[in-house]
C-alpha cells in the first residue's frame, strides 16, 4: 500500500515508469486497476479491497476475466498467495513489513515477490521471513496458450 504521494514521488525518482493502483487508504488518486503488457503476458493489477470476499479465488477470477489478464496481482490481505485458477495465475505478494491482516487469526509472515516473465513462462520468486530467516521459493507457471502451441508444434 503506497498511501502517501511522497513515496510515489520517491519511486518515480528511481524509475520514471512506475505504475500504481488505488489502495483503500491512499491520499492520491490512481486507477482502480490496470493491465500492463509485459513479455507477452497481460498482467492485471488491483489493490484487492474492491474484491469481495477479500482474497477469494473465484471472486479474483471474475475480475481477472473482466480485465483479460493472464496474471492477476492483488493485495489487501497482506498474506502471500499464488494459485493457478482456470489456467490463469493469481499472485498476492503479501506485505514486506508483515502488516496486520484482517483475514487471518495468525501473525502474517513478511513477504514480497519478484516476477520474471519470458517466452510464455512466468517465474515467481517468493521471499518470506520465517522464524527470523529468509526463505526463498520458486514457482514456475507456463502461459496456457504458449503451452498449447508448444505441444502442437
Amino acid at each position: 500500500m503506497m498511501q502517501h504521494r511522497s513515496m510515489l514521488e520517491f519511486l518515480r525518482g528511481i524509475c520514471s515508469d512506475v505504475k500504481v493502483v488505488q489502495g483503500d487508504f491512499d491520499d492520491f488518486e490512481s486507477p482502480e486497476h490496470l493491465v500492463v503488457e509485459l513479455a507477452g503476458f497481460k498482467v492485471g493489477v488491483c489493490h484487492g479491497h474492491q474484491v469481495v470476499p477479500w482474497g477469494d479465488r473465484e471472486a479474483l477470477a471474475i475480475l481477472q476475466r473482466q480485465m483479460g489478464a493472464d496474471i492477476l496481482v492483488t493485495g489487501h490481505t497482506h498474506e502471500f498467495k499464488a494459485a493457478v485458477y482456470e489456467e490463469l495465475l493469481q499472485v498476492n505478494p503479501g506485505s514486506a513489513t508483515g502488516a496486520y491482516s484482517a483475514t487471518s487469526q495468525e501473525a502474517v509472515q513478511p513477504s514480497f515477490v519478484l516476477m520474471d516473465l519470458e517466452g510464455g513462462k512466468a517465474t515467481i520468486y517468493v521471499y518470506q521471513l520465517v522464524d527470523g530467516e529468509v526463505k526463498v521459493e520458486k514457482i514456475d507457471h507456463t502461459k496456457a496458450a504458449a503451452a498449447a502451441t508448444a505441444v502442437t508444434a
